[in-house]
This record gives C-alpha cells, sequence and structure tokens, in this order.
C-alpha cells in the first residue's frame, strides 16, 4: 500500500522548493541580466561584404567604384551623405524593399537571402572607402556579369 507520511511530504516539500529555488533564482539572473544588456552589435567585416555585395547580385542594380549598374543609387562610399550609421542605411533599404524583391525576382529568379551578418558586413563595404578602391568586375561571377551586361530588369519600365 502506498501511504502517504510526513517523512514523504516534507521530502517532497524540500525536492518542491528546491525546483522552486532555482526556478526564482535562474529567472532573477535572467532579467537581471536582460536589463543590464545591450544590444549586441555584430562584428562587421568589410571584404566579406565586397564579397557578398557582388555574389549576391546587390551590384545588378548598385554600383561601387563604378561597379554594378545605375539602376538604383550608387553605393559608393565617396557619396554616402547619410550619416554613418547602420540603422539609417536599412531603413533606405526597407522602404525600397518592394522594388528590390520585384527586381531580384525578374532578374536574379528568387530572393535574396541575407543573414543579420551579412547586411552587417554588406554595410561595412559600402562605408569603407578604403576595400571599395579595390573592387572591380573581376570580382562578379560571371552569372552576375552577364544580368549587368544584358541590362538589368525592365520590371519599372
Amino acid at each position: 500500500m502506498n501511504s502517504f507520511t510526513p517523512s514523504r511530504f516534507i521530502a517532497a516539500l524540500g525536492v518542491t522548493v528546491s525546483l522552486a529555488t532555482f526556478a526564482t533564482t535562474t529567472i532573477a539572473k535572467d532579467a537581471s541580466a536582460a536589463e543590464n544588456s545591450s544590444p549586441v552589435m555584430p562584428q562587421m567585416d568589410a571584404e566579406r561584404g565586397k564579397t557578398l555585395f557582388a555574389e549576391r547580385g546587390c551590384v545588378i542594380c548598385h554600383s561601387v567604384n563604378n561597379v554594378g549598374s545605375d539602376v538604383a543609387t550608387s553605393l559608393d562610399a565617396s557619396n554616402m551623405n547619410i550619416a554613418r550609421e547602420p540603422f539609417e542605411f536599412f531603413a533606405r533599404m526597407w522602404r525600397g524593399a518592394p522594388q528590390m524583391l520585384a527586381l531580384q525576382q525578374a532578374d536574379l529568379g528568387y530572393q535574396i537571402d541575407f543573414s543579420g551578418q551579412d547586411i552587417a558586413d554588406i554595410f561595412a563595404f559600402v562605408q569603407s572607402r578604403e576595400i571599395q578602391e579595390g573592387f572591380t568586375e573581376q570580382d562578379l561571377p560571371d552569372h552576375i556579369k552577364e544580368i549587368i551586361d544584358n541590362g538589368p530588369s525592365a520590371a519599372f519600365e
């Protein structure tokens, strides 16, 4: 027979109190860490951004160092009139998103997928005059060169 005894009650209560204490401590630590932490900005790699800019097809619409198309705004670091602040840069991208997505679909046949790190690296590239000076047509994959040579999509003509 399985009877409930005071010693079993105290043991069960001890386990419950221990679990409750652990949970409360963990929650308090997590809350404290959240209150004391600031947003984490990724490390930015302009060289990787240069590669992404070419390989993902940003250069089909945007030019850098006279390489690419003039369908959209030039992203030469020397022409960047906006503050060198990533959130404003991303806000501008967001405002142009419907057009960018339509052109990607028309020219590439798919929507470009970026991670947060990818976008941070591309941002670093468009801010770096030094890295941009080394950007040439030789950095472009053949399929991207072909799209540029044939003229980017006339989706908005």
